[in-house]
């Protein structure tokens, strides 16, 4: 916590000096966003707002229950939800950062260059099978609602196809390509090399924050995936012979969207 007073100690925490493609804030960032429509292409900067240790976080615990009033006809049955907070556990966050990362994008969306259509009310199944192989048949009656491929042409004789323009290239310099997306980072400090220990304890505080804590309003480029980053803090000393290396730590905890982290304190 001392470490991390100072702010260059965190800006080199999110951002490594050796670190030259900004692997580390995008995975972090990749945490909080799932693209769907836009790519992050370059990380410009990181602005962090405000640092804070051993922050309280207490998963709000729902108990439902039912209760039950039978009188003469008609009957009558009330459903009942309490809220006890009170009675969940506080976890620890060793330190909880508020940031803003500009990045410059690329994106995959494209606008409509042409439409195109063809009449498939004379065609038989048969026919249309064959003709739209690419096309289930089945799955796009479910879709319409219809039992039998009579009702779906009689619903829809016409089929469309809709062709999209190719996406525009990236340019670096276009400033419809700068973002600046909001990132909550949670971190917790390790001082062994537990993994078993640190996942399930990370995979435990994601859950409370994700309940107690907003998450951002909403996303343009795609999915938000929770309420906040997370940075696993693991002291380089505890890895040498007979550990995993760092870069099969990383992949370890990489794959549940978690982010390791190697200081030398």
């Amino acid at each position: 916590m001392v470490r991390y007073l100072d702010p260059a100690n965190v800006a080199a925490l999110l951002m490594p000096p050796a670190d030259t493609t900004r692997q580390r804030i995008r995975a972090l960032l990749a945490g909080v966003y799932q693209p769907q429509l836009l790519t992050v292409e370059a990380v410009d900067e990181v602005s962090v707002r405000a640092t804070r240790f051993q922050v309280p976080i207490v998963e709000p615990v729902t108990v439902r229950g039912t209760w039950d009033r039978v009188i003469p006809p008609p009957a009558e049955r009330a459903l009942a939800t309490v809220e006890l907070p009170s009675l969940a556990q506080t976890f620890w966050l060793d330190m909880m950062l508020d940031a803003v990362v500009g990045v410059r994008v690329s994106t995959s969306a494209a606008l409509l260059d042409a439409v195109g259509s063809e009449d498939v009310s004379g065609l038989s199944q048969p026919d249309f099978v064959a003709r739209f192989a690419f096309l289930d048949l089945p799955g796009l009656m479910r879709a319409a609602g219809v039992g039998t491929y009579q009702e779906l042409q009689a619903d829809f004789p016409r089929l469309y196809k809709l062709h999209y323009a190719d996406p525009p290239a990236y340019d670096p310099d276009d400033p419809a390509a700068v973002r600046s997306y909001r990132l909550r980072v949670s971190a917790l400090f390790f001082p062994t090399l537990d993994l078993a220990g640190a996942l399930r304890q990370l995979g435990r505080t994601r859950r409370a924050v994700d309940a107690a804590m907003p998450r951002v309003d909403e996303y343009e480029g795609g999915d938000l995936l929770s309420a906040s980053a997370w940075l696993a803090v693991f002291p380089a000393g505890a890895v040498g012979a007979g550990t995993p290396s760092p870069a099969e730590i990383t992949a370890l905890l990489g794959a549940d969207r978690f982010v390791a982290a190697f200081e030398t304190v």
